[in-house]
């Protein structure tokens, strides 16, 4: 029978993955918003995008980076707990 103490090797590695994937994320997330920073900068100096090129923000929203950093924080969270965890009896 599988238990929480048993597969706590298997949850840490698994937490590592989405971690890391979150980190992906977060700094493409960076890189959009870069670009668009800089496309927003060409626009002001009157020189227009195509159409085509443009960033296309994947949210729209302004909460995305408190969205990653609270997915992060959960992983971190479940990561200690299961390190934590006492062996079973």
């Amino acid at each position: 029978m599988s238990s929480v103490f048993s597969d706590a090797g298997l949850v840490c590695e698994m937490m590592e993955k989405i971690r890391d994937v979150l980190l992906i994320g977060l700094t493409s997330y960076g890189e959009i918003e870069r670009l668009a920073d800089a496309q927003e900068k060409e626009k002001v100096c009157g020189n227009e995008i195509p159409d085509g090129l443009r960033v296309i923000h994947p949210t729209g929203s302004a909460d995305t980076v408190s969205d990653f950093a609270e997915a992060l924080s959960s992983v971190d969270t479940v990561m200690r707990l299961v390190r934590r965890a006492p062996s079973p009896p």
